[in-house]
């Protein structure tokens, strides 16, 4: 398995980068706000992305359990509890309601059989992690749409280091 250039990475990180300031000045321009007129038992828009992450963290770290993939993945996994870290407390303090069910540990990963599922899975979850975080970050505030923005394009770049 070869690994990409370094260019490859970084033309992957600029165009994720390029797409989450286009979502983010699409979103100051949207001036929406957060909670406005919602039903408070209606879930958090961060609630998904939230669930991806712990997900997407649960399988790295399942994964870097075997020796060929450790050092990749287990970067993977601290990255996505890192984003399921950030949604959480944002979810938190919008939403005090909704504690409950940010708290909820994530279901444990499906075993996969070995290093080429277990990679092709990650990437695949990393890719539609980026494209839901994409698509939700022009619907929130600025600050979740940055926010958002910013877990679409660490998710491009750690996608890009898996190709």
């Amino acid at each position: 398995m070869t690994r990409p250039s370094r260019r490859a990475v970084l033309r992957g990180a600029v165009r994720s980068v390029v797409a989450a300031a286009a979502a983010s000045v699409t979103v100051g321009l949207m001036g929406s706000t957060a909670a406005c007129g919602r039903d408070r038992n209606e879930p958090d828009p961060l609630e998904a992305p939230l669930a991806s992450a712990r997900a997407d963290a649960a399988l790295a770290a399942s994964g870097a359990a075997l020796p060929e993939l450790a050092a990749r993945l287990s970067t993977v996994a601290d990255a996505r509890r890192a984003h399921a870290d950030a949604l959480a407390d944002e979810i938190r303090r919008a939403r005090p309601d909704r504690t409950g069910v940010v708290d909820a540990p994530a279901p444990p990963p499906a075993p996969l059989s070995g290093a080429a599922e277990t990679l092709r899975a990650v990437r695949d979850a990393l890719g539609a992690a980026r494209d839901a975080g994409a698509g939700l970050a022009l619907a929130g505030t600025r600050y979740r749409g940055g926010l958002l923005a910013s877990i679409a394009a660490s998710c491009a770049g750690l996608q890009e280091t898996l190709a």
